[in-house]
């Protein structure tokens, strides 16, 4: 008897759904895109507890035949590939034939649809085992797709499920995802019957990225655009003021699917990484348009990744196009060879460009007194009426003690010292405003926040649901009040969502959580590298962190001081 078998069409499916359908986000995709590709003008998405209950998704496209609905239930079967060469030209969003079937599979399944040819639209029932109930549906144009209980036949799947809020804010920016590459669309999305976002068609990108995420956030971006040949790459980049301490609001379009690509976001660090602070991140929106010919988007199941058959050529583009936005005046011309431009070029690394560490040792001593021309040098018996700190560059503190010489990363020590306090909630209180703030998030974001507003009064943040994707602050710790509370409340949200999306079955601890925010609170509160404190802020901040439990790193695991004995000086002058 043969140990290998052909396995049952019913069992395929479900293998299928498990490459394709990660949660009810997935089904969003999916239909969105079939809806997209039927030249759907108006779309809306109607969502119940997350999408764990229900996915509909309604269009007013081109609509199917009977025929055509009932075989696009059928696995692999499409209307997008006709032929091999198909495969190196896609130039639709859903191609696979795989998606409903394979949702089907793991949910109940009615799709309605009518193509305004004959005098009645089709509606259709999917059953145990895939049988389908067919019947007339009325003759209004589109397709309507109802997707219920997802994995209820499969328990071991639906229990990674996370919770309904995280569901619920993967919809969100899917559907925002979506909308942004297709502004001539609109967009209208619901759940538990109230409407969450509204988005007429609009004119271009720019209209569209106001109609989303609002006129605050749109003016912290740089617009930006450059074009080969082959390539087209335009956007939005945000500036050097605007960095978040998280890559929330990394999003890159290729040829308007919401995609991941190393080499792209490689190009865009290389260009900010000696701009910004270590630690902090750019937001980009881009959407690059290119010869579907030359790029393959079927490397992943799930459509999230592509690979280019000129990442160099891309990454040229993409990197001149984020160095003209942020250096107004300066054009890059890409026929000159790498050389002479005026930026190095290497992708070696394959993946995001950070700058590199710089570990002191006794080579590079020199390098951090270089330049301090002011800094006076004590031995440990020496009077201390002269201050006893000395500044290194703009993030750097040197402070003379009888071990040696201990030199303080003033931003990460801050860091570390509010961290701890931000955990502690006997010692932190809120304290009410006299002019509360009104704020307006992106609707992700806002969702997130207002789920867990009760959580975060116990970090001092008192937060009120506005409406309209608006939430005013009604008091916050005094320690805050440096802080740029929109992108703050920002950051946590990446943080709430960070930690309830790793979560193994969706439920995160509270302290877990606590320690994800009270770091980001602390990042946004601390000082910067570039703010110079005085004798007695310094002294009091040595004092601080030595009270730390731990005070030698901050909370995201860099040192925050690095101790050089005598013994080890004298070492390193070959004293020893």
């Amino acid at each position: 008897m043969s140990n290998i078998a052909i396995l049952p069409d019913f069992l395929i499916n479900k293998i299928a759904a498990g490459e394709v359908i990660e949660r009810p986000a997935s089904v969003v995709r999916e239909l969105l895109d079939n809806a997209i590709d039927a030249a759907a003008t108006r779309i809306e998405v109607d969502v119940l507890h997350g999408g764990k209950k229900l996915v509909r998704v309604a269009d007013n496209g081109t609509g199917m035949s009977r025929d055509d609905a009932l075989l696009c239930l059928e696995r692999h079967a499409t209307s997008k590939i006709r032929s091999e060469d198909d495969l190196f030209d896609i130039a639709t969003l859903g191609f696979r034939g795989e998606a409903l079937p394979a949702i089907a599979s793991v949910s109940k399944v009615t799709l309605a649809t009518f193509d305004g040819k004959t005098d009645a639209g089709v509606h259709i029932e999917v059953g145990v085992n895939q049988n389908k109930l067919v019947t007339d549906a009325p003759p209004s144009r589109g397709t309507v797709i109802e997707v219920r209980d997802i994995f209820y036949n499969t328990p071991a799947r639906r229990k990674f499920l996370k919770t309904n809020p995280t569901e619920l804010s993967h919809i969100i920016e899917t559907v925002m995802h979506k909308a942004f590459a297709y502004p001539h669309i609109m967009f209208i999305l619901t759940h538990n019957r109230s409407e969450l976002l509204n988005a007429p068609a609009a004119r271009d990108i720019k209209e569209r990225f106001v109609q989303l995420y609002g006129d605050e956030m749109a003016a912290e971006f740089l617009s930006i655009h450059k074009e080969s040949k082959a390539i087209h790459v335009r956007g939005f980049i945000s500036s050097l003021d605007y960095t978040r301490a998280s890559r929330s609001h990394q999003i890159m379009f290729v040829n308007k699917r919401p995609v991941k690509n190393a080499t792209v976001n490689h190009a865009v660090y290389d260009v900010y990484r000696d701009e910004i602070a270590r630690g902090r991140h750019p937001a980009y929106f881009l959407f690059i348009e290119i010869d579907p010919q030359i790029v393959d988007v079927n490397v992943h199941p799930a459509k999230r990744e592509v690979k280019f058959e000129k990442p160099d050529e891309v990454h040229r583009i993409v990197r001149a196009a984020v160095y003209e936005a942020l250096n107004p005046g300066h054009e890059i011309d890409l026929s000159m060879p790498l050389a002479s431009r005026p930026f190095s070029y290497s992708t070696s690394s394959g993946g995001e460009a950070r700058p590199q560490d710089n570990p002191f040792v006794s080579d590079q001593l020199s390098n951090i007194f270089s330049g301090a021309s002011q800094t006076e040098i004590f031995s440990p018996g020496m009077s201390r009426e002269i201050s006893p700190f000395f500044h290194i560059g703009e993030s750097f503190v040197a402070n003379v003690s009888a071990d040696g010489l201990v030199i303080i990363d003033q931003h990460a020590a801050h860091e570390r010292i509010l961290y701890e306090k931000f955990l502690k909630e006997s010692s932190i209180k809120s304290e009410p405003l006299v002019l509360p703030l009104r704020i307006e998030l992106p609707v992700r974001e806002y969702n997130l926040i207002i789920a867990k507003k009760d959580f975060l009064a116990k970090l001092g943040l008192d937060i009120e649901d506005f409406g309209s994707k608006n939430i005013i602050v009604r008091g916050m710790p005094k320690e805050l009040g440096r802080a740029d509370m929109k992108g703050l409340l920002i950051d946590i949200a990446a943080g709430i969502l960070e930690e309830e999306t790793s979560g193994i079955s969706g439920e995160v601890t509270s302290e877990t959580l606590s320690k994800n925010i009270a770091a980001r609170l602390a990042c946004h509160t601390s000082v910067r590298g570039r703010e110079h404190l005085n004798n007695q802020e310094l002294s009091q901040m040595m004092t601080d962190l030595e009270n730390a439990d731990e005070p030698d790193k901050c909370p995201h695991g860099r040192p925050t001081r690095i101790t050089l004995s005598l013994d080890e000086l004298s070492r390193m002058f070959k004293r020893k």
